[in-house]
């Protein structure tokens, strides 16, 4: 049976009726932890070299490191040209995908794609261009007529231009995380690849929740809380 779309109405009683929202301060530190062995057993030739990102830090007992949302902001204010994108890329897939070797190598084919650096830059550069509307910035990673990369969809595409646009201390951040689980909580079509409209259309359904949510310290604690309903 086909899932109809939650109203602004809708998705604000289920905040209302459930756990209490995230703070701002909660959302930055939410941090997953992941293994570098599991992106390096699997690096070859046809990859660009190495990112910092699994070169760097220190792990804990099991060999993990740990990233932050804060800290994939602070990594995204960085990206200047190819190679830092692709470090980029890598940091916010492994923050996606966690712990489990089988999600991270889900992610490693894209880097074999050609001009894969070029390709994540200039969506990057969009998403952290102001002037720029976030369907457009969507779009970009969307179709193939600009940076589209296989094996990178909107769940994993939407977290690097959330991280790469950033907070900038609005209330209303200009991209958020789209992902099965967020739109299930909202009653999406089970799928995963919306278009850019849709997109457009669930920033503003957020934007319009939070009119009615003063509590609610910056629109992606709504979507942290959407991800756990």
């Amino acid at each position: 049976m086909a899932r109809t779309r939650k109203t602004t109405a809708e998705v604000v009683d289920l905040l209302h009726n459930g756990k209490r929202l995230p703070t701002a301060a909660e959302v930055e530190n939410h941090a997953i932890r992941f293994y570098p062995r599991h992106w390096l057993n699997r690096w070859d030739e046809s990859m660009p070299g190495i990112p910092p990102i699994l070169q760097s830090g220190e792990t804990d007992s099991k060999g993990r490191l740990a990233l932050s949302r804060g800290d994939l902001f602070a990594l995204g204010t960085k990206v200047k040209n190819a190679q830092d994108s692709i470090n980029f890329y890598v940091a916010v897939c492994s923050w996606g995908a966690g712990a489990k070797a089988r999600d991270i190598y889900r992610r490693i084919p894209t880097l074999s794609e050609p001009d894969v650096g070029e390709k994540l830059l200039g969506g990057i550069m969009l998403a952290q261009d102001p002037n720029v509307e976030a369907e457009d910035a969507y779009r970009s990673f969307w179709t193939r007529k600009q940076y589209r990369l296989k094996g990178l969809g909107p769940a994993f595409f939407t977290k690097l231009l959330y991280f790469a646009a950033g907070h900038t201390h609005n209330q209303k951040m200009r991209h958020l995380i789209l992902d099965k689980k967020v739109a299930t909580s909202i009653g999406w079509p089970d799928r995963a690849w919306w278009t850019p409209s849709e997109y457009g259309d669930y920033l503003e359904l957020i934007n319009n929740v939070m009119e009615h949510l003063p509590e609610a310290e910056r629109s992606d604690c709504l979507e942290m809380r959407l991800f756990k309903p």
